[in-house]
């Protein structure tokens, strides 16, 4: 049995037994994270069992905008005292901040497509990790499929606006994802009023961050590369992406606060292909180092832990030079 067979047996099973399901996404979770764990959440209540979605310590702003335009509301703590715990777009206990410590050892289904986290299978009672998909949402609806089930108008363009924000607009989608778009508007999603619902109102202090960042930066040449740190406050994978833009191969931005850190990194495609950089993994030994956690995608990830972004920088920077510089 695949592990999609067994995660929508899992399901099938404890909604059937009207079940306590308790629906958890990362910290800051984004459009593809809250929308997935919402649309699941929906589908197992119509199916018999109780539940509740949890994003610890909120969601980003594109989350909520898009929450608040499709009328749906989700906890921030835990109320419901759960018999399985199912985890959406998080690849660890510890991206669920506070909540990971009070899920851990209660029965988990894992439903993920990042890097996998060493040691994360063993802890959970299913695991249905998939990093070729573009997004949670693309892996929901093929869940949904596997359960017999098909989303509505409404959870289709929740699950659709996961796959766009997640792809960058579709800029990073493989032919699955775009099977599953079509998919999607076959059940109602509206693609063109979803880019529209997905425009953030303009922002000026995100304006003057991505300033700061361009004006902050420190440009490292690494063999033909272009490697450029810079530091924020707030806003930091916005800052990353957009120093990208400016030029740079590769990106990281960071912040610093009471000995503790969180940082960002973005790579092109052609700096992942040609050198076969996966920064979900350098995020990964970032985060282990730190006393903290880290993971992503092979062009954008991120860490936090316990240290200084001066000491995290020359981490980053003494594994990359052997990536980069040889020859």
């Amino acid at each position: 049995m695949t592990p999609l067979e067994k995660a929508a047996r899992l399901l099938l099973e404890e909604a059937k037994k009207g079940s306590r399901l308790l629906l958890v996404s990362h910290q800051q979770a984004d459009p593809d994270g809250v929308g997935s764990a919402v649309v699941l959440s929906e589908i197992l209540e119509k199916l018999g069992a109780k539940t509740e979605v949890v994003v610890p310590e909120g969601m980003n702003k594109l989350a909520q905008l898009l929450l608040e335009r499709c009328g749906r509301e989700v906890s921030t703590s835990p109320h419901l005292q759960a018999d399985l715990v199912v985890m959406v777009d998080a690849s660890s206990f510890a991206h669920l901040g506070k909540v990971g410590e009070e899920v851990r050892g209660k029965p988990v289904l894992l439903i993920d497509h990042h890097l996998e986290v060493e040691g994360m299978k063993e802890e959970v009672e299913v695991a249905w990790v998939n990093e070729q998909a573009t997004s949670s949402a693309e892996m929901v609806l093929h869940l949904l499929r596997e359960m017999g089930e098909k989303p509505s108008e409404q959870q289709a363009n929740l699950l659709l606006a996961g796959i766009l924000t997640d792809t960058a607009g579709l800029k990073l989608a493989r032919n699955s994802t775009l099977e599953a778009v079509c998919e999607l508007i076959k059940c109602g999603a509206d693609y063109r009023q979803l880019l529209e619902t997905l425009k953030l109102p303009e922002d000026r202090s995100r304006r003057m961050a991505m300033l700061k960042a361009a004006q902050r930066m420190e440009v490292r040449s690494m063999g033909e590369r272009l490697v450029v740190f810079s530091e924020l406050s707030t806003f930091e994978a916005d800052a990353a992406s957009t120093l990208l833009k400016l030029g740079a191969d590769l990106s990281f931005v960071g912040s610093e606060e009471k000995g503790e850190f969180r940082i960002s990194g973005r790579a092109t495609p052609e700096l992942c292909e040609g050198t076969h950089l996966h920064l979900g993994s350098l995020m990964q030994e970032v985060g282990r180092f730190f006393g903290g956690s880290g993971g992503g995608h092979p062009g954008a990830a991120s860490a936090t832990g316990k240290g200084t972004l001066k000491e995290v920088k020359k981490f980053i920077l003494d594994h990359l030079e052997k990536l980069l510089c040889r020859g």
